[in-house]
């Protein structure tokens, strides 16, 4: 009994297995081919040999050989008993060669680019309706507008390889003869045919541009006061031989309307004094189109950043006598959407957390329009970000919305390297190393160097380190250690007056953020400061009296102990290449021997910059900086805090220190003005840029000798012009500039070529 439950244990076994094995892909065919490879078909399915069939894979397979463009029917067969898996398919004819007959106008090649179907490729005859479709508008664009083509497609049976032939009948080409406009009252005619500017006599006929112009006039007519404009026809007649047209235009001007009263009702969400801020629109001022478009928007805007994104809002025109127009705005403010669920979609290397905390919204929230843009612009300004693009997601509640960030990383680390060359540091190297998310946790690490050739060499190495969320709070912190070493002018007169200055310090910096635009940041700074190789030439100048002391005395070594505070206000939207917005900030620094240094003194500075978007994606930016450094018990400010005016990053066109005090000033003013435009962009962003520039600035001994003339003297301001180019990276872009100084002394270089780091402002 036991041997034969054995048995029927192994014949159920057994039986079960052949039943599992009836249901494996022995074998994959394709039937039908006559141009397309069958290896070509089996590598864009998912059904392999010896796999498990299954219906859902080859249904997705038969979409897949769809999807080749190369078919017009498939379909497929699995013989359970011999395992093979045939997929039957409508080849679609192969394209061997397209040619053109009639056509004088436009070339062979240049017929074949506008055509949809291509040799070497499948013939369907949507495209070459397409095609047809395509063609006939390439010339009816340049005058033909009784064109007729014909194609006629020969197919090879045996092959299944087709020749295309279009057949073109250009007929004549069609000028514009007249352009009349009937029903002008109050402007001239002229002034209205002026407004049609691309369907002029003697140009083609163009569908496209005629409509524009037609717009255009509506436009005109309603930016003036015509609400009630209105096209009453428009027609086209040809002349005997089909080579001219006439166009007949018709309009009714309406009244000229001046506004009168502007009211708004159902509002409670927006109080009245708020909407009616946003109204642009004032009493006894012409009618005008735009001033209604943009009042709505800005009322649009005002609803969705309150949360309010189902509102409707419509104006309601009231005409009174003396063609006087009163508006009302109905409101329908609808129902506040608050934030459900926030998902973050496409992150590889970066942790959530580094993306979630830049997001302005939190789950319960008014789903404000402007906290929206906001928090990616956040995302943007992390520097390691290629895209963000935020949706809204329904939910079975009505007033509740999901939001899903789905982002795009790019690379986080870059090495950059340059050379160029200035008056005081001659050529000069540079090699830096930045990474903007180390371990995934949005950590910033920038190494640089810098080096020159020759004994008046530049020398700089650089690190810095930041934390944006320190221990996980709305705080930073940045550690800095650095050794720079330069060849510095304390007179301009001759490069004999020079000093070698080297300076090797490091800094630790917290800055607590106090709300979403204003920053503050404290930090202390320990620096070693030493001066050598001093050069008085052989005149002796009472102005760098404190340098050639420091050198009679062999005092040329100094620790600077200070504390740094700083408070920014600051509202760009893309701090790298801003855009849009404003910077300001005042930074103060005291220097202290009570901090275990060698100096006393008190620096601090004033900046204030702005950004306004103008045409396309140029952009207009303003800075004013104002600084102020004094010395306190009993000391004088040492050289080498001093302000130094001209150069690449003051005003340039001039050498360093070559405006103002030459002896170093404590006080300095100076203002830039940058248009900068777009070069090369990539993802949306600028990888480089070119930039004209203005620059103005002085500096003087003290407030007292502070003079606002513009000239040549020392104790005037100086002007600049120029323009350059920005090679874009997140931390630390490249500059080159040519300057041109606008007020130089007799027998001053006119020109400079700068080339350093770090934008101006």
């Amino acid at each position: 009994m036991r041997r034969v439950m054995i048995f029927a244990l192994c014949l159920i076994i057994l039986c079960v297995s052949f039943s599992y094995a009836d249901d494996i892909i022995r074998s994959i065919s394709v039937v039908g081919l006559k141009n397309v490879k069958q290896k070509t078909v089996l590598s864009e399915i998912q059904s392999k040999r010896g796999k498990a069939f299954s219906d859902d894979t080859v249904r997705e397979d038969i979409k897949a050989i769809f999807e080749m463009n190369s078919f017009d029917g498939a379909q497929y067969n699995f013989n359970e008993n011999t395992g093979a898996l045939t997929f039957t398919v409508e080849e679609r004819p192969y394209i061997e060669n397209i040619d053109f007959k009639g056509n004088k106008e436009f070339s062979r090649s240049k017929l074949r680019k506008e055509s949809v179907l291509k040799q070497k490729g499948y013939f369907s005859q949507l495209d070459l309706d397409e095609s047809i479709e395509k063609i006939s508008v390439l010339y009816k664009n340049k005058g033909y507008t009784d064109v007729q083509i014909d194609a006629y497609p020969v197919t090879n049976p045996s092959t299944n390889k087709m020749t295309i032939n279009f057949l073109i009948t250009e007929n004549n080409k069609v000028t514009i003869g007249v352009v009349n406009v009937d029903g002008v009252e109050a402007y001239k005619e002229k002034k209205i045919l002026r407004l049609i500017k691309r369907t002029r006599p003697g140009k083609v006929f163009n569908e496209d541009f005629y409509r524009e112009d037609l717009t255009s006039v509506e436009t005109f007519y309603r930016e003036n006061g015509f609400l009630d404009y209105k096209l009453l026809s428009s027609s086209i007649t040809y002349n005997d031989d089909r080579t001219k047209i006439s166009i007949n235009i018709a309009v009714s001007e309406g009244p000229k309307y001046k506004l009168g009263d502007v009211t708004f009702w159902g509002n409670s969400v927006i109080s009245d004094k708020d909407v009616g801020k946003v109204i642009r629109l004032k009493k006894g001022k012409i009618y005008k189109q735009s001033a209604i478009n943009e009042t709505l928007q800005t009322m649009y805007e005002a609803y969705s950043d309150k949360g309010y994104l189902y509102a409707q809002i419509g104006p309601e025109f009231q005409r009174a006598e003396g063609n006087v127009l009163n508006i009302t705005f109905q409101i329908q403010e609808g129902f506040e959407v608050y934030v459900g669920e926030i998902y973050i979609d496409g992150l590889e290397t970066t942790k959530e957390k580094v993306i979630r905390r830049e997001i302005r919204l939190k789950k319960g929230d008014p789903l404000a329009a402007n906290k929206v843009r906001r928090s990616v612009e956040r995302i943007y300004n992390l520097g390691f970000i290629d895209s963000v693009e935020p949706q809204l997601l329904p939910t079975r509640q009505r007033d509740v919305m999901d939001i899903e960030m789905s982002v795009v990383e790019g690379r986080p680390g870059m090495i950059s390297a340059g050379i160029g060359y200035s008056s005081i540091d001659e050529f000069v190297g540079s090699i830096q190393l930045q990474h903007l998310n180390l371990f995934g946790l949005g950590q910033r690490l920038n190494l640089l160097t810098e080096f020159g050739f020759g004994p008046s060499a530049r020398r700089n190495y650089q690190i810095d380190w930041t934390e944006p969320y320190l221990f996980d709070r709305n705080m930073s912190l940045t550690l800095s250690a650095y050794q720079i070493e330069r060849t510095r002018d304390y007179d301009i007169v001759s490069s004999a007056y020079r000093y070698r200055e080297q300076r090797t310090g490091g800094a630790v910096t917290v800055g607590p953020r106090i709300s979403d635009v204003v920053f503050l940041s404290v930090g202390y700074s320990l620096e070693h400061v030493r001066l050598s190789d001093f050069k008085f030439g052989d005149s002796y100048n009472e102005q760098i009296s404190y340098a050639k002391f420091l050198a009679d005395t062999g005092i040329s070594k100094d620790n600077i102990s200070s504390i740094i505070t700083s408070i920014a206000y600051d509202t760009r939207d893309f701090y790298f290449d801003p855009s849009r917005g404003q910077r300001q900030s005042l930074t103060t620094r005291v220097a202290s021997d009570n901090l275990g240094g060698d100096a006393n003194f008190i620096k601090s500075s004033f900046r204030s910059s702005w950004y306004f978007p103008t045409i396309w994606r140029f952009v207009l930016g303003v800075n004013f900086t104002a600084a102020r450094v004094e010395g306190y018990k009993g000391q004088d400010v040492p050289i080498y805090e001093r302000f130094y005016i001209g150069g690449a990053d003051t005003v340039r066109g001039y050498d360093y220190q070559q405006i103002g005090y030459s002896g170093g000033a404590k006080v300095m003013s100076v203002v830039n003005v940058e248009y900068k435009f777009p070069i090369i962009m990539e993802k949306r962003r600028t990888i480089l840029q070119g930039v004209f520039f203005y620059d103005v600035g002085g500096s003087w001994e003290n407030i007292g000798y502070i003079n606002t003339d513009i000239g040549n003297e020392n104790d005037n301001l100086r002007q600049g012009v120029g323009f350059g180019i920005r090679f874009a990276t997140p931390m630390f872009p490249l500059r080159i500039d040519w300057g041109y100084g606008l007020n130089h002394k007799e027998g001053e270089k006119m020109q400079k070529f700068y080339f350093s780091i770090g934008n101006i402002f």
